[in-house]
């Protein structure tokens, strides 16, 4: 079936919907395709939070920006601020 035809069953169905839970559960699951295939989960945090490529890559470029100013905690210093834990 093609996407045009796709989109038209999709429409006819949802037309037809009158439970708001379930629409609602609909759109949910729709926004979550939309927003995985524009901004793919492309790792975890340790708490198992997703990280999308567009927070990675910001990450990444901050940090990439804070060594080049050299605006980070170098392995000496961090080790004197350890003893303090």
């Amino acid at each position: 079936m093609s996407t045009v035809k796709l989109k038209e069953s999709l429409h006819k169905l949802i037309d037809r919907i009158d439970d708001e839970d379930l629409l609602n559960a609909y759109l949910k699951i729709i926004e979550k395709g939309l927003s995985s295939s524009i901004d793919p989960i492309a790792g975890y945090t340790t708490k198992g939070e997703p990280i999308t490529k567009s927070i990675l890559v910001k990450r990444v470029r901050s940090a990439s920006a804070r060594v080049k100013s050299e605006t980070f905690t170098g392995q000496e210093d961090l080790e004197k601020e350890s003893e303090n834990w």
